[in-house]
Protein backbone atom coordinates (compact mmCIF):
# COMPACT_ATOMS: atom_id res chain seq x y z
CA UNK A 1 0.00 0.00 0.00
CA UNK A 2 2.98 2.36 0.93
CA UNK A 3 4.49 1.95 -2.67
CA UNK A 4 1.34 2.46 -4.28
CA UNK A 5 0.17 5.42 -2.74
CA UNK A 6 4.11 6.81 -3.10
CA UNK A 7 3.71 5.64 -6.86
CA UNK A 8 0.36 7.29 -6.82
CA UNK A 9 1.56 10.53 -5.12
CA UNK A 10 4.67 10.80 -7.48
CA UNK A 11 2.56 10.76 -10.60
CA UNK A 12 0.10 12.74 -9.64
CA UNK A 13 2.71 15.94 -8.62
CA UNK A 14 4.27 15.24 -11.94
CA UNK A 15 0.72 15.72 -13.64
CA UNK A 16 -0.16 18.67 -11.39
CA UNK A 17 2.96 20.36 -12.15
CA UNK A 18 3.16 20.09 -16.13
CA UNK A 19 -0.59 20.78 -16.01
CA UNK A 20 -0.02 23.90 -14.70
CA UNK A 21 2.31 25.20 -17.01
CA UNK A 22 -0.63 24.12 -19.61
CA UNK A 23 -2.87 26.26 -17.61
CA UNK A 24 -0.38 29.06 -17.44
CA UNK A 25 -1.14 29.39 -20.82
CA UNK A 26 -4.66 28.70 -21.64
CA UNK A 27 -6.03 30.49 -18.56
CA UNK A 28 -3.56 32.61 -17.15
CA UNK A 29 -5.89 33.20 -13.91
CA UNK A 30 -3.45 33.57 -10.44
CA UNK A 31 -6.29 32.90 -8.41
CA UNK A 32 -7.30 29.58 -9.85
CA UNK A 33 -3.86 28.36 -9.68
CA UNK A 34 -3.62 29.23 -6.01
CA UNK A 35 -6.82 27.70 -5.11
CA UNK A 36 -5.32 24.61 -6.91
CA UNK A 37 -2.46 24.26 -5.31
CA UNK A 38 -3.93 24.87 -1.77
CA UNK A 39 -6.83 21.99 -2.16
CA UNK A 40 -3.94 20.21 -4.09
CA UNK A 41 -2.09 20.53 -0.97
CA UNK A 42 -4.42 19.79 1.87
CA UNK A 43 -5.89 16.31 0.17
CA UNK A 44 -2.17 15.16 -0.23
CA UNK A 45 -1.76 15.88 4.16
CA UNK A 46 -5.13 14.10 4.41
CA UNK A 47 -3.97 11.17 2.84
CA UNK A 48 -0.90 11.05 4.43
CA UNK A 49 -2.51 11.73 7.99
CA UNK A 50 -4.74 9.33 6.80
CA UNK A 51 -2.46 6.02 5.59
CA UNK A 52 1.05 7.40 6.42
CA UNK A 53 1.83 8.96 9.51
CA UNK A 54 -0.12 10.99 12.36
CA UNK A 55 1.01 12.53 15.55
CA UNK A 56 -0.09 11.93 18.95
CA UNK A 57 1.01 13.60 22.50
CA UNK A 58 1.23 11.48 25.63
CA UNK A 59 -1.08 12.39 27.80
CA UNK A 60 -0.59 10.25 30.75
CA UNK A 61 2.14 8.11 32.31
CA UNK A 62 0.96 4.87 31.64
CA UNK A 63 4.24 4.26 29.78
CA UNK A 64 7.03 5.97 31.97
CA UNK A 65 9.36 5.81 31.88
CA UNK A 66 9.61 4.84 28.09
CA UNK A 67 7.02 7.15 27.31
CA UNK A 68 6.45 10.09 29.28
CA UNK A 69 2.89 12.20 29.89
CA UNK A 70 2.83 15.28 31.58
CA UNK A 71 5.61 16.06 34.07
CA UNK A 72 7.83 18.05 35.41
CA UNK A 73 11.89 17.39 36.40
CA UNK A 74 13.12 17.63 40.22
CA UNK A 75 16.18 16.92 41.40
CA UNK A 76 17.34 14.85 44.63
CA UNK A 77 18.53 17.25 47.34
CA UNK A 78 20.55 13.98 48.86
CA UNK A 79 22.24 12.73 45.18
CA UNK A 80 21.57 15.29 42.95
CA UNK A 81 19.44 12.97 40.82
CA UNK A 82 16.95 14.06 38.55
CA UNK A 83 14.18 12.17 37.38
CA UNK A 84 10.17 13.13 35.32
CA UNK A 85 7.74 12.95 38.31
CA UNK A 86 4.18 13.00 36.93
CA UNK A 87 1.79 16.04 36.93
CA UNK A 88 -0.95 14.85 35.28
CA UNK A 89 -4.04 16.66 34.73
CA UNK A 90 -6.47 15.31 37.12
CA UNK A 91 -10.17 16.72 36.61
CA UNK A 92 -9.50 19.13 35.15
CA UNK A 93 -6.27 20.80 37.01
CA UNK A 94 -2.84 20.05 36.73
CA UNK A 95 -1.40 17.96 39.47
CA UNK A 96 1.74 19.30 40.80
CA UNK A 97 3.63 17.09 42.48
CA UNK A 98 4.10 18.34 46.36
CA UNK A 99 6.22 14.81 47.52
CA UNK A 100 8.60 12.62 45.66
CA UNK A 101 10.96 9.50 46.40
CA UNK A 102 14.13 9.65 44.61
CA UNK A 103 14.43 6.97 42.00
CA UNK A 104 18.12 6.39 42.93
CA UNK A 105 18.82 6.95 46.34
CA UNK A 106 15.23 6.42 47.38
CA UNK A 107 15.17 10.08 49.48
CA UNK A 108 11.76 11.36 50.46
CA UNK A 109 11.67 15.00 49.73
CA UNK A 110 8.81 17.90 49.14
CA UNK A 111 10.12 19.04 45.60
CA UNK A 112 11.33 23.01 45.75
CA UNK A 113 13.14 22.65 42.93
CA UNK A 114 10.33 21.47 40.14
CA UNK A 115 11.55 22.42 36.43
CA UNK A 116 10.76 22.08 32.96
CA UNK A 117 7.23 21.20 32.98
CA UNK A 118 6.32 19.34 30.14
CA UNK A 119 2.50 18.13 28.52
CA UNK A 120 4.10 14.88 27.54
CA UNK A 121 5.95 13.20 24.87
CA UNK A 122 4.93 13.88 21.48
CA UNK A 123 5.21 10.61 19.30
CA UNK A 124 4.91 9.95 15.52
CA UNK A 125 2.74 6.85 14.59
CA UNK A 126 3.28 4.55 11.41
CA UNK A 127 -0.06 4.24 10.33
CA UNK A 128 0.58 2.45 7.09
CA UNK A 129 2.53 -0.46 9.12
CA UNK A 130 -0.49 -2.90 10.47
CA UNK A 131 -1.44 -2.87 6.46
CA UNK A 132 2.44 -4.23 5.69
CA UNK A 133 2.83 -6.84 8.53
CA UNK A 134 0.84 -7.88 11.94
CA UNK A 135 1.59 -6.36 14.63
CA UNK A 136 4.31 -8.32 16.81
CA UNK A 137 4.94 -8.89 20.69
CA UNK A 138 6.53 -5.92 22.24
CA UNK A 139 5.28 -3.66 19.69
CA UNK A 140 4.27 -0.25 20.52
CA UNK A 141 0.99 0.47 19.52
CA UNK A 142 -1.79 3.56 19.31
CA UNK A 143 -4.55 1.84 19.26
CA UNK A 144 -8.83 3.14 20.02
CA UNK A 145 -9.71 2.42 23.77
CA UNK A 146 -12.68 -0.32 22.71
CA UNK A 147 -15.35 0.93 25.00
CA UNK A 148 -17.75 3.65 23.67
CA UNK A 149 -18.38 6.33 24.33
CA UNK A 150 -15.00 6.47 26.59
CA UNK A 151 -16.94 7.91 29.48
CA UNK A 152 -20.63 9.95 29.62
CA UNK A 153 -18.66 13.33 28.69
CA UNK A 154 -17.07 11.61 25.77
CA UNK A 155 -19.10 10.46 22.65
CA UNK A 156 -15.75 9.62 20.69
CA UNK A 157 -13.21 6.79 21.92
CA UNK A 158 -9.98 8.01 23.21
CA UNK A 159 -6.36 7.13 21.82
CA UNK A 160 -4.72 4.88 23.87
CA UNK A 161 -0.43 3.55 23.72
CA UNK A 162 0.69 0.51 25.31
CA UNK A 163 3.25 -2.31 25.19
CA UNK A 164 2.17 -5.31 22.94
CA UNK A 165 2.54 -8.55 25.34
CA UNK A 166 -0.05 -11.27 24.39
CA UNK A 167 -0.86 -12.60 19.85
CA UNK A 168 -3.86 -14.16 18.96
CA UNK A 169 -4.51 -17.27 20.56
CA UNK A 170 -2.16 -17.12 22.84
CA UNK A 171 -2.83 -17.66 26.89
CA UNK A 172 -0.76 -14.96 28.92
CA UNK A 173 -0.11 -15.97 32.12
CA UNK A 174 1.62 -12.87 34.66
CA UNK A 175 3.36 -14.15 37.68
CA UNK A 176 6.00 -12.62 39.89
CA UNK A 177 5.94 -9.51 37.82
CA UNK A 178 7.00 -11.69 34.77
CA UNK A 179 4.73 -12.93 31.76
CA UNK A 180 4.59 -16.52 30.23
CA UNK A 181 2.66 -18.12 27.42
CA UNK A 182 1.11 -21.21 25.56
CA UNK A 183 -0.23 -21.79 23.02
CA UNK A 184 -2.02 -25.19 23.84
CA UNK A 185 -5.00 -24.06 25.38
CA UNK A 186 -8.52 -23.55 23.42
CA UNK A 187 -11.19 -22.98 26.02
CA UNK A 188 -13.97 -25.44 24.45
CA UNK A 189 -17.61 -24.68 26.40
CA UNK A 190 -16.18 -21.86 27.28
CA UNK A 191 -19.22 -18.37 27.11
CA UNK A 192 -18.65 -16.64 23.68
CA UNK A 193 -20.67 -13.14 23.44
CA UNK A 194 -23.91 -12.85 20.80
CA UNK A 195 -21.71 -10.06 18.91
CA UNK A 196 -18.24 -10.61 18.06
CA UNK A 197 -17.37 -7.12 18.59
CA UNK A 198 -17.48 -7.73 22.41
CA UNK A 199 -14.96 -10.62 22.39
CA UNK A 200 -12.63 -7.66 23.62
CA UNK A 201 -14.33 -7.28 27.01
CA UNK A 202 -13.06 -8.45 30.65
CA UNK A 203 -14.90 -7.04 33.42
CA UNK A 204 -17.65 -8.96 36.12
CA UNK A 205 -20.50 -8.93 33.70
CA UNK A 206 -18.85 -10.70 30.89
CA UNK A 207 -15.47 -11.90 30.06
CA UNK A 208 -14.20 -13.03 27.53
CA UNK A 209 -10.20 -13.48 28.13
CA UNK A 210 -11.36 -16.01 30.69
CA UNK A 211 -9.57 -14.81 33.79
CA UNK A 212 -7.81 -17.51 36.16
CA UNK A 213 -9.49 -20.33 33.63
CA UNK A 214 -9.14 -23.06 35.96
CA UNK A 215 -7.45 -25.63 33.09
CA UNK A 216 -5.16 -22.04 32.44
CA UNK A 217 -3.72 -22.34 35.98
CA UNK A 218 -3.48 -25.84 36.13
CA UNK A 219 -1.44 -25.80 33.36
CA UNK A 220 0.74 -22.95 34.42
CA UNK A 221 1.19 -24.54 38.36
CA UNK A 222 2.45 -28.27 36.58
CA UNK A 223 4.77 -25.46 34.26
CA UNK A 224 3.16 -25.88 31.02
CA UNK A 225 3.74 -22.17 30.26
CA UNK A 226 7.12 -20.76 28.51
CA UNK A 227 8.72 -17.69 30.13
CA UNK A 228 8.54 -14.45 27.09
CA UNK A 229 12.04 -13.67 27.19
CA UNK A 230 13.34 -10.30 26.02
CA UNK A 231 16.04 -9.76 23.51
CA UNK A 232 19.24 -7.21 24.76
CA UNK A 233 17.91 -4.31 23.49
CA UNK A 234 14.17 -5.07 25.22
CA UNK A 235 15.62 -5.33 28.52
CA UNK A 236 17.44 -1.87 28.08
CA UNK A 237 14.59 -0.21 26.85
CA UNK A 238 12.30 -0.76 29.95
CA UNK A 239 14.91 -1.56 33.15
CA UNK A 240 14.66 0.47 36.03
CA UNK A 241 17.37 2.68 38.10
CA UNK A 242 17.43 0.82 41.62
CA UNK A 243 21.38 2.79 42.82
CA UNK A 244 24.09 4.46 41.07
CA UNK A 245 26.68 4.81 43.34
CA UNK A 246 28.15 7.78 41.10
CA UNK A 247 25.37 9.33 42.53
CA UNK A 248 25.77 8.65 46.28
CA UNK A 249 23.27 10.64 49.09
CA UNK A 250 25.28 13.07 50.92
CA UNK A 251 23.79 12.57 54.37
CA UNK A 252 23.68 8.89 54.85
CA UNK A 253 27.25 7.34 55.89
CA UNK A 254 28.86 3.70 55.54
CA UNK A 255 26.68 0.99 54.09
CA UNK A 256 23.71 3.27 53.36
CA UNK A 257 25.48 6.29 51.47
CA UNK A 258 27.31 3.82 48.87
CA UNK A 259 24.49 0.35 49.61
CA UNK A 260 27.89 -1.61 48.05
CA UNK A 261 30.83 -2.46 50.68
CA UNK A 262 33.38 -5.99 50.91
CA UNK A 263 31.99 -8.56 51.99
CA UNK A 264 32.05 -10.11 55.28
CA UNK A 265 34.77 -11.73 57.12
CA UNK A 266 37.31 -13.53 54.41
CA UNK A 267 34.73 -13.46 51.51
CA UNK A 268 35.37 -9.54 50.95
CA UNK A 269 39.37 -10.36 51.32
CA UNK A 270 41.86 -7.94 48.46
CA UNK A 271 38.89 -5.16 48.57
CA UNK A 272 39.66 -1.29 49.47
CA UNK A 273 36.49 1.46 49.09
CA UNK A 274 37.73 4.29 46.61
CA UNK A 275 36.29 7.85 45.42
CA UNK A 276 33.33 6.39 43.08
CA UNK A 277 34.45 2.19 42.75
CA UNK A 278 36.28 -0.03 44.74
CA UNK A 279 39.82 -1.52 44.04
CA UNK A 280 41.21 -5.20 44.42
CA UNK A 281 44.53 -6.37 45.01
CA UNK A 282 46.30 -9.79 45.40
CA UNK A 283 45.32 -13.32 44.63
CA UNK A 284 42.77 -14.55 46.71
CA UNK A 285 39.08 -14.44 45.33
CA UNK A 286 36.67 -11.53 47.21
CA UNK A 287 33.79 -9.99 46.92
CA UNK A 288 31.85 -7.08 47.47
CA UNK A 289 28.05 -6.64 47.76
CA UNK A 290 24.94 -4.87 47.52
CA UNK A 291 22.67 -3.77 50.25
CA UNK A 292 19.33 -2.53 49.33
CA UNK A 293 17.88 0.72 51.24
CA UNK A 294 13.97 0.96 51.87
CA UNK A 295 12.80 4.09 49.16
CA UNK A 296 11.22 6.90 51.77
CA UNK A 297 14.02 7.78 53.74
CA UNK A 298 13.79 11.11 55.20
CA UNK A 299 16.79 13.31 56.69
CA UNK A 300 17.76 12.54 60.21
CA UNK A 301 15.98 9.34 60.26
CA UNK A 302 17.34 5.47 60.26
CA UNK A 303 16.99 4.06 56.61
CA UNK A 304 15.94 0.62 56.80
CA UNK A 305 18.26 -1.80 55.41
CA UNK A 306 19.36 -4.11 54.04
CA UNK A 307 15.62 -4.39 52.11
CA UNK A 308 14.71 -6.28 49.32
CA UNK A 309 14.69 -4.65 45.52
CA UNK A 310 10.95 -3.44 44.93
CA UNK A 311 9.36 -1.99 41.91
CA UNK A 312 9.61 1.71 43.04
CA UNK A 313 9.51 4.36 40.22
CA UNK A 314 10.08 7.59 41.29
CA UNK A 315 7.89 8.86 38.66
CA UNK A 316 4.50 7.75 40.65
CA UNK A 317 5.01 9.90 43.51
CA UNK A 318 1.76 8.70 44.65
CA UNK A 319 1.83 4.79 43.96
CA UNK A 320 -1.53 3.28 43.30
CA UNK A 321 -0.23 -0.51 44.83
CA UNK A 322 2.29 -1.04 47.46
CA UNK A 323 5.94 -2.30 46.46
CA UNK A 324 6.40 -5.77 45.82
CA UNK A 325 10.07 -7.62 45.69
CA UNK A 326 11.32 -7.76 42.15
CA UNK A 327 14.03 -10.44 41.34
CA UNK A 328 14.76 -10.05 37.71
CA UNK A 329 18.39 -7.46 37.95
CA UNK A 330 21.00 -6.17 35.87
CA UNK A 331 24.01 -4.70 37.18
CA UNK A 332 26.78 -2.51 34.84
CA UNK A 333 30.13 -1.31 35.67
CA UNK A 334 34.06 -0.28 34.45
CA UNK A 335 36.54 -2.76 35.36
CA UNK A 336 40.41 -1.97 34.49
CA UNK A 337 42.25 -5.12 34.12
CA UNK A 338 45.57 -5.05 34.56
CA UNK A 339 46.57 -8.09 33.21
CA UNK A 340 45.30 -10.95 31.32
CA UNK A 341 45.18 -13.13 34.36
CA UNK A 342 43.03 -11.11 36.05
CA UNK A 343 39.05 -11.72 36.61
CA UNK A 344 36.19 -10.42 37.42
CA UNK A 345 32.69 -12.19 38.45
CA UNK A 346 29.58 -10.34 38.14
CA UNK A 347 26.31 -12.01 40.59
CA UNK A 348 23.09 -11.76 41.13
CA UNK A 349 20.87 -13.86 43.17
CA UNK A 350 17.17 -15.15 42.40
CA UNK A 351 15.04 -16.89 44.46
CA UNK A 352 18.55 -18.09 46.43
CA UNK A 353 20.00 -18.89 43.55
CA UNK A 354 22.83 -17.31 42.38
CA UNK A 355 23.86 -16.87 39.02
CA UNK A 356 27.52 -15.55 38.10
CA UNK A 357 29.03 -14.33 34.92
CA UNK A 358 33.13 -14.74 34.98
CA UNK A 359 35.46 -13.00 32.60
CA UNK A 360 38.86 -14.68 32.68
CA UNK A 361 41.09 -14.40 30.00
CA UNK A 362 38.84 -14.17 26.75
CA UNK A 363 35.95 -15.97 27.97
CA UNK A 364 32.57 -15.65 30.16
CA UNK A 365 31.63 -18.42 31.70
CA UNK A 366 27.87 -18.70 32.89
CA UNK A 367 27.48 -20.26 36.18
CA UNK A 368 24.43 -21.13 38.27
CA UNK A 369 24.91 -22.24 41.58
CA UNK A 370 21.44 -23.65 43.46
CA UNK A 371 20.61 -22.30 46.81
CA UNK A 372 19.68 -26.21 47.81
CA UNK A 373 23.42 -27.04 46.79
CA UNK A 374 25.52 -24.17 47.17
CA UNK A 375 28.61 -26.38 46.40
CA UNK A 376 27.84 -26.89 43.19
CA UNK A 377 28.93 -24.63 40.31
CA UNK A 378 27.01 -26.09 37.35
CA UNK A 379 28.14 -24.35 34.16
CA UNK A 380 24.93 -23.08 31.69
CA UNK A 381 27.14 -21.63 28.60
CA UNK A 382 30.35 -19.85 27.62
CA UNK A 383 31.07 -16.99 25.59
CA UNK A 384 33.91 -15.54 23.87
CA UNK A 385 35.03 -12.24 25.13
CA UNK A 386 37.75 -9.56 23.61
CA UNK A 387 39.18 -9.34 27.49
CA UNK A 388 42.37 -10.82 26.80
CA UNK A 389 44.58 -8.61 28.07
CA UNK A 390 45.23 -5.26 30.19
CA UNK A 391 42.70 -2.41 30.16
CA UNK A 392 39.21 -0.83 30.76
CA UNK A 393 36.15 -2.59 29.76
CA UNK A 394 32.12 -2.31 30.25
CA UNK A 395 30.52 -5.07 31.89
CA UNK A 396 26.81 -5.71 32.08
CA UNK A 397 25.19 -9.33 33.45
CA UNK A 398 21.33 -9.47 33.23
CA UNK A 399 19.45 -12.26 34.63
CA UNK A 400 16.07 -11.38 33.10
CA UNK A 401 13.09 -13.51 32.09
CA UNK A 402 14.97 -16.54 33.06
CA UNK A 403 17.45 -15.27 30.63
CA UNK A 404 21.23 -14.89 31.60
CA UNK A 405 22.43 -11.70 29.03
CA UNK A 406 26.13 -10.53 28.51
CA UNK A 407 27.33 -7.30 27.24
CA UNK A 408 31.20 -5.84 27.00
CA UNK A 409 31.45 -2.28 25.81
CA UNK A 410 27.57 -2.03 25.52
CA UNK A 411 27.73 -4.90 22.71
CA UNK A 412 25.92 -8.27 23.62
CA UNK A 413 28.81 -10.89 22.95
CA UNK A 414 28.06 -12.79 20.32
CA UNK A 415 25.78 -15.85 20.76
CA UNK A 416 21.89 -16.71 21.80
CA UNK A 417 21.69 -15.59 24.96
CA UNK A 418 21.36 -18.42 27.93
CA UNK A 419 18.41 -19.55 28.79
CA UNK A 420 17.03 -21.44 32.13
CA UNK A 421 13.70 -23.49 33.69
CA UNK A 422 12.23 -20.18 35.73
CA UNK A 423 12.07 -21.02 39.77
CA UNK A 424 9.80 -23.40 41.04
CA UNK A 425 6.39 -22.28 41.26
CA UNK A 426 5.77 -23.33 44.82
CA UNK A 427 9.15 -21.59 46.40
CA UNK A 428 9.76 -18.56 44.48
CA UNK A 429 9.94 -16.31 47.10
CA UNK A 430 12.85 -14.02 48.33
CA UNK A 431 15.33 -15.36 50.50
CA UNK A 432 17.73 -14.22 53.05
CA UNK A 433 20.43 -13.85 49.86
CA UNK A 434 18.31 -12.07 47.91
CA UNK A 435 17.69 -9.27 50.49
CA UNK A 436 21.31 -9.55 52.15
CA UNK A 437 23.32 -10.22 48.83
CA UNK A 438 21.38 -9.68 45.80
CA UNK A 439 24.11 -8.43 43.75
CA UNK A 440 27.77 -9.03 44.00
CA UNK A 441 31.18 -7.95 42.54
CA UNK A 442 33.98 -10.63 42.44
CA UNK A 443 37.88 -10.10 41.65
CA UNK A 444 41.06 -11.78 41.68
CA UNK A 445 44.27 -9.98 40.78
CA UNK A 446 44.25 -6.22 40.46
CA UNK A 447 41.62 -4.85 39.38
CA UNK A 448 39.58 -1.39 39.72
CA UNK A 449 35.88 -1.47 39.41
CA UNK A 450 33.68 1.83 38.64
CA UNK A 451 30.58 3.27 37.32
CA UNK A 452 28.80 0.93 39.21
CA UNK A 453 25.09 0.60 38.60
CA UNK A 454 22.14 -1.45 39.69
CA UNK A 455 18.94 -1.97 37.50
CA UNK A 456 15.71 -4.03 37.44
CA UNK A 457 13.78 -5.28 35.41
CA UNK A 458 10.03 -3.76 34.62
CA UNK A 459 7.70 -5.71 37.00
CA UNK A 460 3.77 -6.38 35.89
CA UNK A 461 2.07 -6.06 39.09
CA UNK A 462 -1.32 -7.84 40.36
CA UNK A 463 -4.50 -5.93 40.15
CA UNK A 464 -6.12 -8.12 42.36
CA UNK A 465 -5.74 -6.64 46.13
CA UNK A 466 -5.00 -9.51 48.63
CA UNK A 467 -4.74 -11.91 45.49
CA UNK A 468 -1.47 -12.10 43.73
CA UNK A 469 -2.07 -15.32 42.58
CA UNK A 470 -0.75 -16.55 38.71
CA UNK A 471 -3.27 -14.32 36.41
CA UNK A 472 -4.20 -16.09 32.97
CA UNK A 473 -5.59 -14.00 30.17
CA UNK A 474 -6.93 -15.84 26.81
CA UNK A 475 -6.22 -13.62 23.82
CA UNK A 476 -9.00 -14.22 21.26
CA UNK A 477 -8.31 -14.86 17.94
CA UNK A 478 -8.08 -10.96 15.90
CA UNK A 479 -7.20 -9.08 19.05
CA UNK A 480 -3.96 -8.63 21.21
CA UNK A 481 -3.12 -8.43 24.80
CA UNK A 482 -1.57 -5.14 25.98
CA UNK A 483 0.13 -3.71 28.98
CA UNK A 484 1.50 -0.34 30.15
CA UNK A 485 5.49 0.02 30.98
CA UNK A 486 4.38 2.02 34.37
CA UNK A 487 2.35 -1.04 35.65
CA UNK A 488 1.09 -0.11 39.22
CA UNK A 489 -0.39 3.02 37.13
CA UNK A 490 -1.29 1.29 33.99
CA UNK A 491 -4.91 1.07 32.97
CA UNK A 492 -4.51 -2.14 30.14
CA UNK A 493 -5.29 -5.44 29.41
CA UNK A 494 -5.88 -6.45 33.43
CA UNK A 495 -8.93 -4.08 33.68
CA UNK A 496 -10.56 -3.72 30.61
CA UNK A 497 -9.33 -6.77 28.62
CA UNK A 498 -8.11 -7.02 25.02
CA UNK A 499 -7.74 -4.90 21.45
CA UNK A 500 -9.23 -5.83 18.54
CA UNK A 501 -7.46 -5.97 15.49
CA UNK A 502 -9.92 -3.00 13.60
CA UNK A 503 -8.62 -1.18 16.53
CA UNK A 504 -5.13 -0.67 15.83
CA UNK A 505 -4.10 2.64 14.49
CA UNK A 506 -0.36 2.23 14.14
CA UNK A 507 2.98 1.59 15.90
CA UNK A 508 4.54 4.40 17.50
CA UNK A 509 7.95 4.49 16.23
CA UNK A 510 9.67 8.15 17.21
CA UNK A 511 9.42 11.20 20.12
CA UNK A 512 9.78 14.01 17.73
CA UNK A 513 9.30 16.35 21.04
CA UNK A 514 10.67 18.14 23.62
CA UNK A 515 14.16 17.75 22.22
CA UNK A 516 15.57 16.80 25.16
CA UNK A 517 13.38 13.40 24.46
CA UNK A 518 13.93 12.72 20.68
CA UNK A 519 14.74 9.48 19.90
CA UNK A 520 13.57 6.19 18.82
CA UNK A 521 10.66 4.28 20.50
CA UNK A 522 11.90 0.85 21.27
Amino acid sequence: MATAFSDTTAGKIFNFIIGREKKKHSHGDPTREVFETIVFVVVLVLMLKLFVAEAFVIPTGSMATTLLGDNVKVTCPECGYTFPVTAAVQQGTRAVPNSAACQNCGHYFHPTNARDWNSGDRVLVAKYEYHIRPPQRFDVPVFKYPKEPYNDGEKTAMNYIKRLCGLPGETIAIYKGDLYVTNTLTYPGQPVPESPLDLWKHDNEHDFTYFRNKEAVALFESGGFEPIRKAPNQILTVRRLVFDLDQAPKSLTGVAKTRWHPSPDADGAGWTMQDKGFRHEGTQTGWVRYHHVEPGWEKGSAPRQPAPITDHLGYNFQPNSPPVWVPDLIVDCTAEFTSASDKVVLELTKAGDKFQAEFDNGKCRLFRIPSAAADQRELLGERDTKITKSGRFDLRFANVDSRLTIWVNDRPLDGAPVDYPPPSRDSFEPTTSDVHEPARIGATGNVGISNVSLWRDVYYTCNEAGDCRVQTYYVQPGHYFCLGDNSASSADGRSWGLVPERLMLGRAVVVYWPPSRIGVIK
